[in-house]
């Protein structure tokens, strides 16, 4: 039989959850002409105040054929056919008569990332163990970041007072394992996961509220959970691939970390100094120049070269607690460099990635980016909603925007950074004449 693939995306900006579910599913399912073999579905946190989330599912599920598999979370915004969104909802689906699909959940994901991950990944692989298709895709999508509520404080992302850090960062681990509260573990799930399903071509995402770090859903079938990792699996005779880019360009500022905290997750000193007036005065930036109000609008353009197990990681700094730096994953010491991003540079990124596919012609694509790249290029985002028109024309894109991104391939190993853009491009390699 003479294979079939259909591809449709799915969108409503509809402020009511139940109404927002059905138009999501309706202006989806209407486009196929044969029941979607996976449905990925991902939307804006307001529904929350709305209707609530158990009733934005229930209006998927009026619409959408029962046993569909189905995941995905909420997100800052997304980008697809239509435009860049900030509010709404949207998805992807897919019908194919060649493909295979599987869908997993491992809950608990920052009490025990590794188990959430093996037991993820364990579903998929057995789902998915007899297939005939050659080529395999997965969907890594975690939940991410919770900033815990400390007493006197809140929830904040610069804390001054010395007695509150060294408090936070101590606990940091606890918050973990009994409020699962604090970093989404992202990089400690992917790793696990890449252990676990080797032959798989991967793109990494993580849910996220609007960027205020309070609380994230994710979606697995019917169910609506919160810390979990949910995955999509997809075995196809399409050819694929997936690819990192980032316009983050090295700069000749330098310094060596001497002393890591909370799990390796904390910079405490640099140079042997306490790291943050350090870090201010390598920038020459006097001190007192981050706040809670400015610090999102200056440290996003000059994020860290990090280093995990022998991999560079560029990373933003999303947190300081007086004079020690949060960052999202666990790293090493050693020498380091920061960083320095441009709107120009992100936008070239973009170009610099979908290049990397010009010998494929596009059926659909997936693309995750971090979410502080829609902060900072505010409506030059519109360009690059542009050049993924230009590349997909009328074949389907999703792209989501994350707390955590990356992709893993066996050729390229695993990528994982912060402002960094991610595809997963699936369609049919041109023969060279």
């Amino acid at each position: 039989m003479k294979e079939t693939l259909e591809t449709a995306i799915g969108m409503s900006r509809k402020w009511e959850a139940r109404d927002a579910g059905r138009e999501v599913a309706e202006t989806a399912i209407q486009k196929l002409n044969r029941p979607p073999d996976f449905f990925l579905l991902f939307s804006t946190i307001h529904y929350e105040k709305y209707g609530g989330f158990q009733e934005f599912l229930n209006g998927v599920w009026d619409v959408l054929p029962k046993g569909t598999p189905l995941i995905g979370g909420t997100v800052p915004g997304f980008m697809n056919n239509y435009g860049c969104f900030s509010r709404g909802a949207s998805a992807l689906a897919v019908s194919s008569t060649d493909m295979d699909v599987a869908v997993g959940v491992g809950k608990n994901s920052k009490r025990n990332p590794f188990r959430a991950a093996k037991q993820c990944a364990e579903m998929i692989h057995n789902q998915l163990k007899d297939t005939p298709y050659k080529n395999k895709f997965l969907l890594n999508f975690i939940s991410g970041p919770v900033i815990p509520s400390i007493p006197g404080v809140g929830q904040k992302k610069y804390i001054r007072s010395g007695f509150v850090s060294k408090f936070a960062l101590q606990a940091l681990g606890l918050s973990q394992k009994l409020m699962q509260k604090g970093l989404s573990r992202e990089d400690e799930i992917f790793e696990k996961t890449v252990q676990q399903l080797p032959d798989y071509q991967m793109i990494l995402g993580t849910s996220m509220d609007d960027y205020k770090g309070i609380k994230n859903y994710q979606f697995f079938n019917e169910q609506l959970l919160t810390n979990a990792v949910v995955n999509l699996g997809v075995a196809t005779d399409l050819d694929l691939g997936v690819h990192t880019t980032h316009g983050m360009k090295p700069t000749d500022l330098h310094f060596t970390i001497t002393k890591l905290g909370a799990q390796r997750h904390a910079i405490c000193k640099i140079n042997n100094k306490p790291a943050v007036p350090e870090f201010l005065r390598l920038l020459d930036w006097p001190e007192g120049f981050l706040t809670e109000e400015t610090m999102l609008h200056t440290i996003l353009y000059y994020p860290i070269s990090l280093r995990r197990q022998g991999r560079d990681v560029p990373v933003v700094t999303p947190l300081i607690m007086k004079d020690s730096i949060l960052v999202p994953c666990v790293i090493d010491d050693g020498e380091v460099s920061i960083l320095t991003v441009s709107g120009q540079d992100l936008i070239q990124a973009v170009r610099e990635n979908l290049r990397l596919f010009n010998d494929i012609q596009p059926e659909f694509g997936l693309l995750s980016t971090c979410m502080t790249i829609l902060q900072t290029l505010g409506h030059k985002t519109n360009i690059i909603q542009e050049e993924l028109h230009s590349y997909f024309k009328d074949k389907s894109f999703l792209l989501f925007y994350s707390a955590g991104e990356g992709t893993y391939s066996k050729d390229n190993d695993i990528t994982y950074a912060n402002m960094s853009f991610n595809t997963a491009i699936f369609g049919k390699q041109e023969t060279k004449k």
